[in-house]
């Protein structure tokens, strides 16, 4: 079963890849985009982990909730709408449960 901790050490991992792929995605996004995807995502994935931080939620849905929310306001372009209403919708998808299955977040995420 995964727990509150699990979808927080989950984000905390996804927020030092996508630090450490910055420049990566960057590069990537030059070639047909406007070249800010990286700096774009660093900034939110930056908030999405400040904000865990801060309060952490005490459920799965509340983290995943919280994160799309962060991504949101803080990610430009489509990339923020895009992923943080994947996570806000796979967060309602989970619900209060204090615990999910694997296969419940999969569950989710494909209602995300």
């Amino acid at each position: 079963m995964l727990d509150a901790g699990f979808f927080q050490r989950w984000l905390a991992a996804a927020a030092s890849a996508v630090d450490r792929e910055a420049d990566r995605l960057t590069e990537l996004d030059s070639a047909i985009g406007d070249a800010d995807h990286g700096a774009n995502m660093r900034r939110g994935f930056a908030a999405v982990a400040a904000a865990l931080d801060a309060e952490p939620p005490g459920t799965p849905g509340a983290v995943l909730a919280l994160a799309g929310r962060q991504l949101i306001s803080t990610v430009g372009g489509a990339s923020g709408p895009l992923y943080g209403t994947l996570l806000r919708r796979a967060g309602k998808a989970l619900g209060d449960s204090a615990e999910v299955s694997p296969q419940a977040l999969a569950e989710a995420l494909g209602a995300g």
